[in-house]
């Protein structure tokens, strides 16, 4: 009977603790070597600082202009006005972008020149995420586009799984909850006669 108890109330103080989420483990989270060399390494990687330049202020001037729109009738017909008015457009001619874009076999001398910078040991420790922030397109023959990079956003990630006891009746009950974190930094790093230089500059968008 005394064994009873005490299993019981083990059981109770551990349905406790895990219900608070107070147990719990990490899968990936990086250790105190690999956050120094986040903090080191990543960040904002630009390939021309002068057409970055040039993406960021006609991206200030047509952010300025789209604050002026007025709701109503002509509201598309105000922005049509801008886009004509304020291109998205390079001063070597090209179409710029300034979204989003994932890994393409064409940017892999671009990821290369980035490992290079960084050193293949560092490179292999911190498996980082490289995102492509900006490019201009070269059109090619029968409408093809190629895409010239002109900035990489560098990050590490890693996935955090806690376990406990979590949901309610109307989502269930589940003992794990899983999601992803992520550390990037705001470095600058401008790409000098081939090789990168870190800037004293702080990066405040993805741009």
């Amino acid at each position: 009977m005394k064994y009873f108890i005490l299993i019981f109330i083990s059981l109770i103080t551990l349905i406790i603790f895990t219900s608070c989420g107070l147990i719990y483990t990490t899968k990936g989270a990086p250790t105190k070597e690999q956050k120094e060399l986040v903090e080191k390494y990543a960040g904002l990687y630009v390939f021309d600082k002068k057409l970055r330049d040039e993406i960021i202020q006609r991206e200030k001037e047509r952010e300025e202009a789209r604050q002026k729109v007025t709701l109503g009738d002509t509201f598309w017909e105000q922005r049509e006005a801008i886009d004509n008015k304020l291109p998205q457009t390079l001063s070597n001619g090209y179409e710029y972008s300034d979204g989003l874009g994932y890994y393409e076999k064409e940017y892999e001398p671009y990821y290369q020149q980035i490992k290079d910078y960084m050193g293949e040991e560092v490179f292999n420790k911190l498996k980082p995420d490289i995102i492509l922030t900006s490019f201009y397109r070269i059109k090619k023959e029968k409408n093809k586009e190629k895409h010239i990079p002109i900035t990489f956003l560098v990050e590490f990630t890693w996935t955090i799984t806690t376990y406990g006891l979590y949901g309610d009746e109307g989502a269930g009950i589940r003992f794990t909850e899983t999601w992803e974190t992520g550390m990037g930094g705001d470095n600058i790093f401008y790409l000098e006669n081939g090789k990168f230089v870190k800037s004293n500059e702080k990066r405040k968008d993805m741009r």
